[in-house]
């Protein structure tokens, strides 16, 4: 079976120092090593072959065969993985095998196209490729050094001596990052180097030869010698442009780690920094943690291990070992909390009812996440966890004071659920009310959704057949339009509150940080009379649309004005029956995201005075009905029904019909009403008309 290759060392994991890693940078070490002896071997060669004009042919012979040589040679790293190096140097030493019996005053010329660029490539990548090696050992040594310094502050220890060590440790792992990030780059280079350091001497040998012997011209003026020489160029021209990109691409690749790595240099970030918050949803951690070894049950020290989780069991690494060992198997019984055990930062203890482990983290933010997933695995009993369906939320409304009162005439009106409302939480109940709020483990969205699906079920009410998500927005039916930029969606359980906005926000800012998420999705927001859209502001296709009776809260970030989010309630008819969940969208606008709830409310505003028209006209039209219903149940009872007139608009009294005359009575003349086409409907099929009997004088539409 071949052995694993690698073609170059990852930059980004340059800070964090793994076994791994270590190991990855010895095998690298060990191939610049091989060939920094490969290359002076050749470099001495080349030498002999200059200076022993009268053992030419020998020189050239063992030259020869240490390039058939280079096959057989075990890299650590095998970046020739096609063959081509090898294959290549194969053709060299069959030329150079016939060049035996040249003169000596190509000497000269191979002196300089042959011993000068290996003499060169020696003095500058290889002894640069060591001096960088040196500097990596020390500053690993000096991070060793400043961070087992911190990790021996007592909390009796005046500030100064903690501020002083936390600078330490910054200034020291900010120059390991910065050495090993330099070390490892010049370590993937020599991969491209290694190709132009062997071929361009070997070049010159052939051209200086081919030019000053004429005794070899008819083997050196061949053409495929010739097609042979111009491949080689070509291909050397390449491998040089390839790792010209590619010390570009590492300088500018360096210098964004370097920016975006500030905060992570500090062993417990300054107060003044803006500090990430710590990750409440993931279910495995590795790293450094310094790990209390106890001796007759009385003496304690601390060790500095490499803590990792895998398979339900707390493992550490110490350092020089590439095999962990067991610290502790976690299970149901396990209790995590923190401690201040011998007076140290940021310690916390690992129970369970056989054993226990006492463990230190660098800061804060490290030990509640070691905390939070150590609980998240010992909840789940230690091995896999177990998805767990979130409870469907019984929170559902509207907070502002025009979509309130649209949701509530929706609900009236029976186009929505009617669901309970709940008023924002008091700041005595702020972290309470955050855990209901918003689900632990509830999944964060880059993405927009456009399926079929969602679209339908946000707009299931209102939707027109034939119309699609993918069918643009008419230019006259938007009121307001905005620029954003989608940042992430997540699950909510409550339907209002600005804190509930904002913290989703912040889940989502921190998310993208962490996961190294910087891609958006351009959108346009526009508002219609009845519909929130989000369309591709090139092609206006309608990426995503929710109803305005569905838009329950909506509000701008209290400190970024630029973000704002709003909540939307989703109808879910899986299960039994039907039931309500919460899904809170955060955009970032390019102006102001005051201006967008301002739209927002001028929509809902709109669509609430629409709405109470409609409800108007239907309880006028009830009412007119009804009334007439009333009138006709009031006419006495005969056997044939009710004359109409022939368009089915009148209503037709005895004293209508020709040829009667009304009946002297006291009462007031009977008037004929008009009916609307509508309501004449609930008459009875026509039958031929005939004489009725007196109408009754009380009776009135």
């Amino acid at each position: 079976m071949a052995a694993t290759t690698y073609d170059k060392l990852p930059l980004e994991n340059a800070l964090e120092d793994s076994p791994q890693m270590r190991t990855l940078v010895g095998v690298f070490s060990a191939d610049s090593q091989a060939l920094k002896e490969y290359v002076t071997t050749l470099h001495q060669l080349s030498s002999k072959l200059v200076a022993a004009h009268n053992q030419l042919t020998s020189a050239y012979q063992d030259l020869s065969k240490h390039l058939k040589a280079y096959k057989n040679v075990k890299f650590s790293v095998d970046s020739d993985t096609e063959g081509g190096v090898s294959s290549t140097l194969d053709k060299f030493a069959a030329h150079i095998s016939e060049m035996s019996s040249w003169e000596h005053i190509v000497a000269t010329q191979i002196a300089d196209g042959t011993v000068y660029p290996l003499s060169r490539f020696i003095d500058t990548e290889l002894h640069d490729l060591d001096t960088m090696a040196n500097l990596y050992q020390t500053a690993g040594s000096e991070l060793e050094r400043a961070v087992t310094r911190y990790s021996r502050c007592r909390r009796k220890d005046p500030e100064y001596e903690r501020r002083e060590a936390n600078e330490d440790v910054y200034i020291s792992k900010k120059k390991f990052h910065q050495m090993a990030l330099h070390y490892y780059a010049k370590l993937n280079l020599v991969q491209y180097t290694r190709k132009s350091a062997l071929l361009e001497p070997v070049v010159g040998i052939l051209a200086a030869s081919r030019t000053h012997h004429s005794l070899a011209n008819e083997t050196l003026e061949a053409q495929d010698l010739t097609d042979f020489l111009s491949n080689i160029a070509v291909c050397a021209k390449s491998v040089h442009d390839d790792m010209v990109k590619e010390r570009e691409d590492n300088l500018e690749l360096i210098d964004s780690m370097i920016t975006q790595s500030q905060l992570m240099y500090y062993a417990q970030p300054p107060p003044d920094l803006a500090a990430l918050p710590p990750d409440t949803t993931i279910s495995t951690k590795c790293g450094y943690l310094n790990v209390q070894k106890k001796y007759m049950g009385v003496m304690s020290s601390w060790e500095r291990q490499f803590v990792f989780l895998e398979g339900g069991n707390l493992m550490g690494v110490v350092k020089g070992e590439a095999a962990g060992c067991l610290l502790l198997e976690l299970d149901a019984t396990t209790l995590v909390h923190a401690t201040d055990t011998d007076d140290r930062l940021h310690v916390f203890q690992v129970a369970t009812s056989k054993k226990s482990v006492t463990l230190q983290a660098l800061n804060d933010r490290e030990r509640d996440e070691w905390m939070l997933t150590i609980h998240n695995i010992a909840r789940d009993g230690g091995y896999i966890k177990d998805s767990k369906a979130v409870q469907p939320s019984l929170l559902s409304g509207v907070g502002q004071f025009f979509a309130d009162k649209f949701h509530a005439a929706s609900a009236a009106m029976g186009s929505a659920p009617s669901t309970p409302t709940m008023t924002a939480p008091s700041s005595t109940t702020t972290t309470t009310t955050l855990e209901a709020a918003i689900p632990p483990d509830a999944p964060i969205v880059f993405d927009l959704l456009t399926s079929e699906e969602t679209t339908q079920g946000q707009d299931n009410d209102d939707s027109q057949p034939g119309v699609s998500d993918e069918d643009k927005i008419p230019e006259d039916s938007e009121t307001s339009s905005f620029n954003v930029r989608f940042l992430g969606s997540m699950g909510v359980n409550l339907d209002r509150g600005q804190h509930v906005v904002c913290e989703v926000m912040r889940r989502i800012l921190a998310a993208r940080a962490i996961h190294n998420v910087f891609s958006t999705t351009e959108l346009s927001l526009s508002t219609t009379t009845s519909h929130l859209v989000l369309s591709d502001p090139a092609t206006r296709a309608v990426r995503l649309r929710h109803n305005l009776r569905d838009v329950a809260y909506w509000a701008a970030h209290s400190e970024n004005h630029k973000l704002v989010g709003y909540i939307v309630r989703q109808s879910d008819n899986s299960g039994d029956g039907e039931s309500v969940r919460f899904s809170c969208f955060v955009y970032e606008a390019d102006m102001s995201g005051t201006e967008v709830c301002t739209a927002l409310g001028t929509a809902a505003k709109s669509a609430y005075e629409q709405l109470m028209e409609k409800k108007t006209i239907e309880k006028k039209r009830k009412q007119e009905t009804r009334l007439l219903l009333d009138n006709i149940a009031q006419l006495p009872d005969k056997d044939d029904p009710p004359l109409v007139s022939a368009d089915g608009q009148f209503l037709m009294l005895d004293s209508d019909l020709p040829g009667d005359s009304p009946p002297q009575t006291s009462s007031p003349p009977a008037v004929v009403r008009t009916v609307s086409r509508s309501i004449a409907e609930v008459r009875p099929d026509p039958v031929q008309p005939r004489e009725s009997k007196t109408e009754d004088p009380e009776s009135e539409a």
